[in-house]
């Protein structure tokens, strides 16, 4: 089965709710928000990256499955930006990869 390779295409309302959980709970502005795999039973969750005032960077997974909720997970702080992007790669799960 072949599963699409378009990690970036995000529903407006969920990438807003999103955005506004990072503002409201780490006080960072999301620079980079992607879905977390391209298998459709994972369709609610997402991997994102956000900026602090403070110019270090926060990576997570961001938990859409209840309506009206965002959970937001497996967070790393004060990263630079390459390794919150190693982090954010590490964790995409492309279902179309060669084993």
């Amino acid at each position: 089965m072949k599963f699409t390779t378009d990690f970036t295409t995000i529903n407006e309302d969920i990438r807003n709710a999103i955005t506004e959980e990072i503002g409201s709970s780490l006080h960072a502005t999301p620079i980079l928000i992607c879905k977390a795999s391209n298998h459709p039973e994972d369709d609610y969750l997402f991997l994102y990256i956000a900026r602090k005032g403070n110019g270090t960077y926060i990576a997570g997974l961001a938990n859409t499955s209840r309506k009206g909720y965002v959970g937001l997970y497996e967070n790393h702080y004060e990263c630079t930006f390459k390794y919150a992007m190693q982090v954010m790669a590490d964790k995409i799960n492309d279902c179309n990869k060669e084993v």
